[in-house]
């Protein structure tokens, strides 16, 4: 079985545009910068992971456009294979348009989703290679997608783990949803996602729903994010917290990729709970230090210094 991660999902051509404030209904905002850049939930954490010196092997969907040449190489020189993207014909890459808005130390993010070339049920995709992989990341819009691999591990590779996120999984609802989460071997999400998949509004009906089902299930930790409260991992036996990191945030756009991608860091290296969420938070925060996604996703050195600053065990 090989080194490293593979993950499907989503790639997408994001286009920011930074105001002072965001305007109310038949009012205007001053556009005081702009830029585009690759993104996408699934490529950012690839980035993230590849920027680790952590093998990955990214399989995705792009537009026969500029833009999907862009994602391609750009994740290509951020160190993952590439070799397995689709390229759709006469269909325009995912896109996004992010609008960052209000002072710099209290920003808000608004995203409007252009949908556009993704993997669905019917790809023709390297599935034996995939589950060479250790561990495979599953971000997929398609239910249907991602219930077949949800089947695949148990049947053709036993040893294959499969990590799941919540992003669009909320679609689903709370109860199908819910299901597809706890079929996954470990699942990283936020607070947000946790109460609209367990049908629960307060976090700690969400976390006791969410322990009582664990029990059950094939899914052994949720690891949940809630941004400067720091982070949680549920398991069926209790419930562990992790202050975050203390950062001056400029942009908080794909904090939550990164942190998929400082847990998976840590379920590669068989670390205990509290580690695989210190490299998550340390992840999550560092990738908040610059405008866009991507822009200062940490290498592991810096990554390891931050975790280094608690006294948390590697």
């Amino acid at each position: 079985m090989r080194r490293g991660v593979a993950t499907l999902g989503l790639s997408s051509w994001d286009r920011f545009v930074v105001t002072d404030a965001y305007p109310g209904p038949g009012e205007y905002a001053i556009v005081r910068h702009q830029f585009e850049q690759s993104g996408g939930t699934t490529a950012n954490t690839s980035a993230a992971l590849a920027r680790l010196g952590i093998p990955v092997t990214f399989v995705s969907a792009v537009g026969d456009d500029s833009q999907g040449a862009a994602l391609i190489n750009d994740l290509r020189d951020a160190g993952c294979n590439v070799e397995h993207m689709i390229v759709r014909e006469n269909e325009p890459s995912d896109t996004g348009i992010i609008v960052i808005s209000g002072a710099e130390q209290h920003r808000d993010r608004t995203i409007f989703w252009i949908q556009g070339a993704k993997p669905v049920m019917g790809d023709l995709l390297p599935v034996p290679e995939m589950l060479d992989h250790q561990w495979v990341m599953l971000d997929v819009d398609d239910p249907r997608l991602r219930n077949f691999f949800l089947d695949l591990p148990a049947h053709q590779s036993p040893r294959t783990k499969l990590f799941g996120t919540m992003t669009y999984l909320v679609e689903m609802g709370s109860g199908s949803g819910w299901g597809h989460v706890l079929r996954h071997d470990a699942v990283c999400g936020n607070v947000r996602e946790l109460r609209a998949l367990t049908g629960e509004p307060d976090l700690d009906a969400a976390f006791a729903k969410a322990r009582a089902d664990l029990v059950a299930s094939a899914c052994r930790a949720l690891y949940i994010s809630h941004g400067a409260n720091g982070a949680y991992v549920v398991r069926a036996d209790g419930i562990t917290h992790l202050p975050a990191f203390s950062i001056e945030p400029v942009d908080t756009t794909g904090a939550g990729d990164a942190f998929a991608a400082g847990c998976l860091w840590g379920l590669l290296d068989r670390c205990s709970d509290e580690e695989i969420v210190q490299r998550g938070n340390a992840l999550g925060a560092l990738a908040c230090r610059a405008l866009g996604a991507r822009a200062s996703q940490p290498t592991m050195d810096e990554a390891l210094a931050l975790v280094d600053t608690v006294g948390a065990p590697r």
